[in-house]
C-alpha cells in the first residue's frame, strides 16, 4: 500500500487538483464557495444552538454564544472529512468507468485523490474556524493547534481503508451509496460532535460511543485546537495535547483497516471490467 501511494503520488495530486477544479468550474464564485459554505454553516450553528436552543458546552453562565458554535464546528470539521470521502467512495469507480478498461491505470489512486480533495475542504474549514475563533475569543490560537495533522493521521488511514472497501463494493452493489449515506447519518449522532462525551453516563451507550473510531479524533482535535480555552468551558482541568496512548492504539488499528481495505480493492478490481 505504501509503495503504491509513493510511486503514484504525482498522479494522486494531479487527480485531486482536477477534482477540486471541476468542483468549482463554471461557478460565479469559484473556489470561494469553499469559504462561503463553512462560513454560512458556522453562522447557522451559532444562531440555532447558541441563540435559539440556548445550548451551552459547559456550565458557566458567562459562556459566550459563539463558544458552543466553535466547539461544535471542531467536531464537524473532523466528521465531514470522514463523511465526504466515505459517501463518495461507492461511486468512485463507477463514475470513472472509462479508466477501468485501461489496464495500466492504478484504480486504487481514486480513493487517496478523493481524500486530498476532502483535506482541501478541511483546510478551508479550519481557516473559517480560525476567523470565528478570533471573533469570539479575541485570542491567538494555542500553539498545540500544530498537533492537528498528527491527530488526523488515524482518521486518514481509517477513511482510506473504508473508502477502498466501499469503492469496490459499489461496483457490484449499486445501492451501496444509499446504504452508506444512511450509516453516516447514524454515525453522526453517535459521535461526540454536538455533545460532550463525559455527559453520557448510561451504559452501554457510553461504551459504544467510546468505541467509535471517530470519537478519540474529535476529542483530540478539540484539545489541540482550543487548548486551555476548551477546558475553561468545560470547567475542568485537562491535557491540551493528544491522548497519546489512545492515539497510538487508534493509529495501529487504522493502519490495519487501511491495509485490509487496500488489499481487498486490489484483489477485487480484476472483476471490475466484467461488471462495468
Amino acid at each position: 500500500m505504501a509503495r503504491d501511494l509513493f510511486f503514484n503520488r504525482e498522479l494522486i495530486f494531479q487527480m485531486a487538483g482536477r477534482d477540486i477544479a471541476a468542483r468549482y468550474r463554471s461557478s460565479w464564485f469559484g473556489v470561494l464557495w469553499a469559504v462561503f459554505t463553512p462560513l454560512v454553516m458556522l453562522a447557522i450553528y451559532t444562531f440555532v444552538f447558541a441563540y435559539v436552543l440556548k445550548a451551552r458546552w459547559g456550565s458557566r453562565d458567562e459562556e459566550a454564544p459563539g463558544d458552543y458554535a466553535l466547539t461544535l464546528f471542531c467536531g464537524m470539521l473532523v466528521f465531514n472529512l470522514f463523511a465526504e470521502v466515505v459517501n463518495r467512495a461507492p461511486s468512485l469507480v463507477v463514475w470513472n468507468a472509462n479508466l477501468v478498461k485501461k489496464v495500466v491505470f492504478p484504480l486504487e489512486t481514486l480513493v487517496p485523490s478523493a481524500m486530498l480533495g476532502a483535506l482541501f475542504t478541511f483546510v478551508i474549514g479550519v481557516g473559517v474556524w480560525l476567523l470565528g475563533w478570533f471573533y469570539v475569543t479575541h485570542l491567538v490560537p494555542p500553539a498545540t493547534i500544530f498537533w492537528l495533522p498528527i491527530v488526523l493521521m488515524p482518521l486518514l488511514l481509517t477513511t482510506m481503508g473504508i473508502g477502498w472497501f466501499l469503492a469496490s463494493l459499489g461496483v457490484f452493489a449499486r445501492d451501496m451509496g444509499q446504504v452508506v449515506q444512511l450509516c453516516t447519518q447514524i454515525l453522526f449522532f453517535t459521535t461526540p460532535v454536538f455533545f460532550r462525551l463525559d455527559i453520557i453516563k448510561k451504559e452501554p451507550f457510553r461504551t459504544l460511543i467510546g468505541l467509535n473510531p471517530l470519537t478519540p479524533v474529535v476529542e483530540d482535535a478539540r484539545r489541540v485546537m482550543m487548548g486551555e480555552y476548551y477546558w475553561g468551558l468545560v470547567g475542568q482541568a485537562g491535557d491540551t495535547h493528544p491522548a497519546w496512548e489512545t492515539w497510538g492504539l487508534n493509529l495501529a488499528a487504522s493502519a490495519i483497516v487501511a491495509l485490509i481495505g487496500h488489499a481487498f480493492f486490489v484483489k477485487s478490481k480484476r472483476a471490475f471490467s466484467d461488471v462495468l
